[in-house]
């Protein structure tokens, strides 16, 4: 299936770096996601489904996850026990079925010989360093930014802007990839331009993307990097 390219709305501006989500973008890593906080959510004495934890709550921070199944289920079970315990499943996951795919290498490659790049991401610095380190793509970036870095995580803007200020970008010359909603939102506020992985996480609602495509294709970097 090609990336099918679509929604594209605006003139084309020069792109002078590029930010990129983790979980969902970088790593194919969502429906893990999706089993461990159903899984926390189930310990509390919630029953969610995948359309909860799409709709609801992929995109935002690890954190902002955990804080939300604590407000839903009303328990005083320590939040930090909580997330600790995720970040070690996941990883034992991660480490057994690598979710970074050789396409996905092989694009933040091609971006990265061209322009400066950074990760912003919601996730934990525990658990984006040690995917990274998996698929030896830690070098390529010049700034990850991590739930342990913001104090406001997506849709705010902060882990953006402070990714672009790493790199030395003006926002309005940065390109940012994302898989949900609450991502794409954060990246519009910062006055981003940002184009969208089809998936269940991304309904386009409050703020669409400028574009959507099906996947991190190679092919796509002559389109949007020159």
């Amino acid at each position: 299936m090609g990336h099918r390219p679509r929604r594209h709305r605006g003139a084309a501006v020069s792109v002078r770096a590029v930010v990129f989500d983790f979980n969902g973008t970088l790593s194919d890593d969502e429906p893990v996601l999706d089993e461990l906080f159903r899984a926390i959510g189930y310990d509390l004495g919630l029953e969610l489904t995948s359309e909860d934890y799409y709709l609801s709550l992929a995109g935002l921070s690890d954190p902002a996850i955990v804080a939300r199944l604590l407000e839903w289920s009303g328990s005083d079970v320590d939040a930090d026990a909580l997330l600790a315990a995720k970040v070690t499943r996941y990883k034992e996951i991660v480490s057994a079925k690598p979710t970074i795919t050789p396409q996905t290498v092989a694009f933040v490659e091609a971006v990265a010989a061209r322009v400066p790049v950074a990760i912003a991401s919601g996730a934990v610095r525990e658990e984006v360093e040690h995917v990274l380190g998996i698929a030896g793509l830690r070098e390529r970036f010049g700034a990850v930014i991590c739930a342990d870095d913001v104090e406001h995580g997506k849709p705010h803007p902060e882990g953006y802007l402070k990714a672009a200020e790493a790199l030395g970008v003006e926002p309005a010359f940065t390109l940012v990839f994302e898989d949900a909603d609450a991502g794409v939102q954060a990246a519009r506020a910062a006055g981003m331009r940002c184009i969208a992985i089809e998936n269940p996480a991304y309904t386009g609602h409050p703020v669409a993307a400028d574009l959507v495509v099906d996947r991190l294709d190679p092919s796509l970097v002559d389109r949007f990097i020159v």
